[in-house]
């Protein structure tokens, strides 16, 4: 967990809101959040009203995403006024990728990933989370490649990275329909699995990996 006093603060301004646990432990992407089994997250605005609905104000419709909103605004603040503070950078990168998660606009797919380029270049480059949560961002905007890129440099960073394999295995299965390599990875992951109680039940993603 960040110790800046200035992530603190961002922290407070979310106090009471189960969604803060984002920039609070600052795990990388748990694979329920972004990742799903298929394609991207994305929505249709009015999903789910009668047709002939007349068009529903987003903020309203959303409020998952006002709360993101809001939460970049302070943070984009808190950057101006401390433009050397790496920590902020990523904070605000992690709030653009939960504004595109419930959104699915490309738009913040993309302003999520020019800030956590930019955290990497100034000297967050080999934290593996920052590596994986980009990772799924570039995932979003059909960057497989260059996804799957930046899951091999966590992995080569911190090899029992669950986060990092379980992204893999989608990434290899679903996107680039490398299914040998999915079911290599997948069997990397359930060794981690074995060992590490955090990773969840893998039932699910065994059957879609391994029967192919």
């Amino acid at each position: 967990m960040f110790k800046n006093p200035w992530f603190t603060l961002v922290i407070g301004l979310m106090a009471g809101l189960a969604l803060g646990y984002v920039f609070a432990e600052r795990q990388s992407v748990p694979p329920g959040r972004a990742l799903r089994l298929g394609a991207p997250a994305a929505a249709a605005q009015d999903a789910g009203l009668p047709e002939g609905h007349p068009p529903v104000d987003a903020a309203a419709a959303n409020p998952e995403s006002k709360f993101f909103e809001e939460q970049i605004s302070k943070i984009q603040g808190l950057v101006a006024q401390n433009p050397g503070d790496v920590d902020l950078k990523v904070a605000l990168a992690d709030a653009f990728f939960e504004l595109a998660r419930t959104t699915g606009k490309s738009s913040h797919w993309q302003e999520s990933r020019v800030w956590y380029e930019r955290a990497m270049a100034e000297g967050r480059g080999s934290d593996p989370n920052v590596l994986t949560d980009l990772a799924v961002v570039l995932r979003n905007m059909q960057q497989f490649d260059r996804s799957l890129e930046m899951l091999d440099r966590a992995i080569a960073v911190e090899p029992d990275h669950w986060q990092a394999w379980f992204n893999k295995v989608i990434v290899l299965n679903f996107d680039l329909h490398d299914h040998d390599g999915a079911r290599a990875a997948f069997a990397r992951l359930k060794e981690i699995a074995a060992r590490n109680p955090e990773v969840p039940d893998l039932s699910a993603i065994e059957q879609e990996v391994m029967g192919k």
